[in-house]
């Protein structure tokens, strides 16, 4: 039971820490730079790939719960002094975090 709960919680992370890369590719004033470097795609990735596995375990109330947690640290991290490359480095982990969660017996 708690590794579920801690599994959530680096999901959350994950969406937390790349979601505000993610989300510029949404926006009409990104620089075409910004919209094709490796950082975007990878921050896509692990924003995507967290949020489907929040609702593929789960019912959807507890994968919109993870995934509204997500957000909800992404405006909290935002506001922090963390460098793009530091973000995307702590949601890979949290996404590793995860995925070695689901291994263990």
């Amino acid at each position: 039971m708690p590794s579920d709960l801690f599994a959530a919680l680096f999901l959350s992370l994950a969406i937390g820490f790349s979601f505000s890369r993610f989300r510029q590719i949404f926006l009409a004033t990104t620089d075409h730079a910004i919209l094709l470097s490796p950082a975007t795609a990878l921050a896509s990735a692990i924003s995507l790939s967290s949020a489907a596995m929040a609702f593929s375990g789960n019912g959807i109330g507890i994968g919109g719960t993870i995934v509204a947690l997500g957000l909800a640290l992404a405006v909290v991290i935002g506001q922090s002094a963390l460098g793009t490359s530091a973000r995307l480095a702590l949601a890979a982990a949290c996404l590793f975090a995860h995925a070695s969660l689901g291994i263990l017996p």
